[in-house]
């Protein structure tokens, strides 16, 4: 045994950094462990509500984000129907990610944690339903590290949540494939661009995000097809932004969209964010969701400490429920409503729904109020309205 942490956390992601965060800074020992050689490696489109800064405590700083956003376009497959969601409410940022990490980072361990890179989590040794020891692999060498209380913040595919036995049968995913292109002539590059369709991107979307007057993240997510040549058709498709434009990086990934799994604690162990299923289903927006639930965990675990009653940490999960968890729960509703949806039935949602109407159902929020909307439209009342109620 090399160590003994009261906390370990897997995973260097928002939820990760925000759990180490919260638990050192009430004075106990934390050691979180990265499998990659740097943060932010995972391909990511980058976009947050303004709010997310909030989540995140820490100050909006121009080296911390690419491009300041003032709205969305959301296109149907009739673009002429696409609708304009701009005002106040709606503002947000293209982060620089690998940055944005970095910051996370820094609070991390000025707060006392102990972040190690290229640790990879190789088996989580039980007693019973207690996690008591995880065995990983630092540069090549294989170490053992004890524990109080585990974090799995490791993403899809989580070690730790197979390890430890968490209930995954729900836990459904999309995969992306996204391009950082250069020379794209992307309009109101403080506007992002989702586009959907069975033809764009079956089950799913594609987006434009520009980051700045140079670059943009160009991505799609379908599920059940391989996404890599509807990417490509996109592009093709739109020579008005893409003519002499240059995909420079490209990356991939898979984010989950069946919503939060049923159990996210266990034992002596928490799951967060991907891990947990924790993201907005229809956006697949995942950075502020995951970072309330490291926040939420963190703090849930050094009560627990402190306090010295383990059923501290039961709470956690209800607290990320209460809004979050809701919010999550919504917006899977929203999404079984509209994925199969028609070609046509899409571009009719296109001219009823206004850009307040699409951000709160996409977000899950008043969904209630878009469904009376819904029942002056016979098709959208028989084929959405009913699904929400």
């Amino acid at each position: 045994m090399d160590m003994n942490y009261d906390v370990v956390v897997v995973g260097a992601g928002p939820a990760g950094l925000m759990a180490a965060r919260k638990v050192a800074s009430r004075g106990f020992s934390v050691l979180v462990l990265e499998k990659e050689k740097d943060l932010g490696v995972k391909a990511c489109a980058e976009a947050v509500s303004a709010s997310a800064f909030e989540t995140a405590e820490i100050p909006v700083t121009q080296s911390l984000i690419s491009n300041s956003i003032n709205g969305a376009y959301v296109y149907p497959p009739d673009e002429s129907k696409g609708v304009k969601i701009s005002g106040s409410s709606y503002r947000g940022y293209i982060l620089n990610k690998p940055q944005f990490l970095y910051a996370l980072a820094s609070e991390a361990v000025s707060s006392g944690s102990e972040l190690m890179m290229r640790s990879e989590v190789k088996a989580v040794k039980m007693k019973g339903t207690t996690a008591e020891s995880l065995v990983y692999s630092h540069k090549g060498e294989t170490r053992e590290v004890s524990f109080k209380y585990l974090v799995g913040a490791d993403g899809v595919g989580s070690i730790v949540g197979r390890s430890c036995g968490f209930d995954a049968a729900d836990f459904e995913i999309i995969p992306t494939i996204q391009y950082v292109m250069v020379n794209c002539k992307v309009p109101e590059k403080d506007f992002i661009r989702i586009y959907m369709g069975k033809e764009v991107a079956p089950l799913g979307y594609a987006w434009i995000f520009a980051k700045n007057e140079y670059v943009a993240n160009v991505g799609i997510g379908v599920r059940g097809a391989p996404a890599k040549p509807y990417l490509d058709r996109f592009i093709e498709a739109h020579p008005e932004i893409f003519k002499g434009a240059k995909a420079i990086k490209e990356g991939g990934g898979a984010v989950p969209v069946g919503g939060q799994i049923k159990e996210t604690s266990k034992g002596n162990v928490l799951l967060c964010g991907d891990a947990a299923g924790q993201v907005i289903p229809i956006t697949g927006g995942g950075i502020r969701t995951s970072m309330g639930a490291g926040s939420i965990a963190g703090r849930c675990i050094a009560d627990a400490l402190e306090s010295g009653r383990p059923e501290e940490i039961r709470k956690y999960s209800g607290a990320y429920s209460e809004y979050w968890g809701t919010r999550i729960s919504r917006s899977l509703k929203v999404l079984r409503a509209i994925e199969n949806l028609s070609d046509e039935d899409l571009n009719l949602l296109g001219s009823v729904l206004s850009g307040e109407d699409i951000v709160d159902l996409a977000n899950g929020l008043d969904v209630m109020r878009v469904v009376a909307k819904f029942s002056r439209h016979p098709v959208l009342a028989m084929k959405i309205a009913s699904k929400l109620l």
